[in-house]
């Protein structure tokens, strides 16, 4: 695994695109920032888990398929010192009308079947009750969706998610739609000081591993 080095404190984070020349030390931002026995059940980090997450950001790296199918767009803020990815966002962009078989986990993550650490039942367990909380709650309007936010533990606390996350809201006020996650525990006081609101979806599953949450449209309450 390549050496990852503490940096220096960066004033303003800056937000950039990845590409696939980051992909490797992508995968070592994700585990080490999602690396609870919770999330490693389903990130397994294994030397199948890492060719599955390698697929994963290869496949969002290409070009959006048709009108009605969202957009992905993985960005990263990097260590000033090594020049490396320290936080990614993962981000798709939803259109009005979007196409749910291109919205599902299944369309937007990389096929497993080669893959035998890799279990579709624990994916299934993990997304499908997410896939069903943003249909219930967004049904067919435009979103931007937040689908993972982590920075590694050793360049947290600088502004770094803050900055990802202000990159989506900025994004969504631009187009004037709303946003939406699903939290962690851990980060659900940030996405609430950055406007997400959690919601009600008991209606459509029992439980949760983390909130469900929306910012609405810049101006609507």
């Amino acid at each position: 695994m390549m050496e990852l080095h503490n940096c220096p404190t960066s004033a303003t984070p800056i937000v950039e695109q990845a590409t696939e020349s980051d992909i490797p030390a992508l995968v070592a931002v994700w585990w080490d920032a999602f690396s609870s026995d919770f999330i490693r059940r389903i990130f397994s980090q294994t030397p199948d888990g890492r060719r599955w997450l390698e697929r994963a950001f290869v496949k969002n790296f290409e070009p959006t398929s048709g009108s009605r199918a969202p957009e992905t767009k993985c960005l990263i803020v990097r260590c000033s010192d090594t020049g490396l990815p320290a936080a990614i966002a993962v981000y798709r962009i939803v259109p009005a009308g979007c196409d749910p078989a291109q919205l599902s986990w299944r369309a937007r993550w990389p096929p497993f079947d080669d893959l035998p650490d890799i279990s579709e039942d624990v994916l299934a367990g993990f997304f499908d009750s997410m896939d069903r909380t943003q249909t219930y709650l967004l049904g067919d309007r435009a979103y931007v969706y937040l689908e993972a936010l982590g920075t590694m533990k050793t360049h947290r606390k600088r502004g770094y998610a803050t900055a990802l996350i202000e990159w989506g809201t900025d994004l969504a006020d631009e187009l004037g739609v709303e946003c939406y996650l699903d939290a962690s525990p851990e980060g659900r006081p940030l996405y609430e000081a950055n406007g997400y609101v959690e919601q009600d979806v008991s209606a459509v599953v029992e439980k949760q591993a983390g909130p469900s949450m929306i910012r609405h449209k810049k101006g609507q309450a």
